[in-house]
């Protein structure tokens, strides 16, 4: 099993560009930086973490063509993949409801909107045009690079076009049944610390902010309550982080927490490509890091 890490640009970037460099150093396989227009810009970070870096695939995890033109991703990744040295790897997706709508973008037609933005980024890289009944690019690329597409999904359609459309998936905090000869990976947040209670609260909050960011059909399958969805989306817009209420069984379900030990122990089960360790990470993110990096990939 490869792994990877994802990092949230929080932080100055020299602060990312460190924790990548120490992530490689420590066996990691990919190296992922978010997007979220409240962090800094997960593109020149990822310019400085390719400078610093020699082998670990490094990418957007993950960009979405409701705030980026495909053109724009394509240009971006093939950029980076320059830069890089052939290590560039796209992460797209949707996006997630409770960002777009609260930059007043309406998430309409994900299925359809993410095949075409995918087929307009292939086309690109190809050196073709492309024209879809939602985007459109009649110009070429003035240089080709060819870049492994993973389509980060969670419900059950954006999963089965995933892996119609993609180089390989990443689940995002969930594990369906799947037979494939594509790369899959899952991305599960993981947080390190000797406090387990401390750990937990962390935890909790995390869960929260997946759970309000994910489609109403997904929690329908998961048999959530949608009205607590709801509640939970209210208490993140104000801020009220520390009043989301959770079940110990969700917590444990899109979440790993605890000591390094039983951290590790629970990354082992899972019979994937690519594990992606998901912020918050830990705590103490560079011991967290380590010592996952050390006991999994025996560096």
């Amino acid at each position: 099993m490869e792994l990877g890490v994802e990092l949230k640009p929080d932080k100055p970037f020299y602060e990312v560009e460190y924790l990548a460099k120490l992530a490689e150093d420590y066996g990691y396989d990919y190296i992922w930086v978010t997007e979220h227009y409240n962090n800094r810009n997960p593109v020149p970070i990822l310019t400085a973490i390719a400078m610093k870096t020699n082998r670990a695939k490094i990418g957007v995890g993950a960009t979405n063509p409701y705030t980026t033109h495909p053109a724009l991703i394509a240009s971006m990744i093939m950029t980076l993949d320059e830069i890089s040295d052939g290590r560039a790897v796209l992460g797209i997706s949707a996006g997630d409801m409770m960002t777009l709508g609260s930059l007043g973008i309406k998430r309409e037609k994900p299925l359809k909107t993410l095949r075409e933005a995918v087929e307009l980024i292939r086309a690109l890289m190809e050196g073709r045009t492309y024209r879809g009944e939602i985007f459109e690019c009649e110009g070429r690329m003035s240089f080709l690079r060819k870049v492994p597409i993973f389509i980060g999904a969670q419900g059950e359609k954006m999963v089965k076009l995933a892996l119609e459309i993609g180089d390989g998936i990443i689940l995002n905090a969930t594990l369906p049944e799947i037979k494939t000869n594509k790369i899959v990976g899952v991305c599960m947040p993981v947080c390190v610390d000797d406090d387990i209670d401390r750990a937990k609260r962390i935890a909790r909050i995390v869960v929260g902010f997946i759970l309000a960011g994910s489609s109403k059909s997904f929690i329908e399958k998961k048999r959530i309550p949608y009205d607590k969805v709801l509640e939970i989306r209210k208490k993140i817009s104000k801020g009220r982080f520390d009043e989301i209420e959770l079940e110990d069984e969700l917590i444990d379900e899109f979440c790993i927490y605890g000591n390094v030990r039983d951290v590790v122990s629970r990354i082992e089960e899972f019979k994937v490509d690519i594990f992606v360790v998901g912020t918050p990470i830990g705590r103490d993110k560079v011991r967290a890091i380590k010592e996952i990096g050390r006991r999994i990939k025996g560096v």
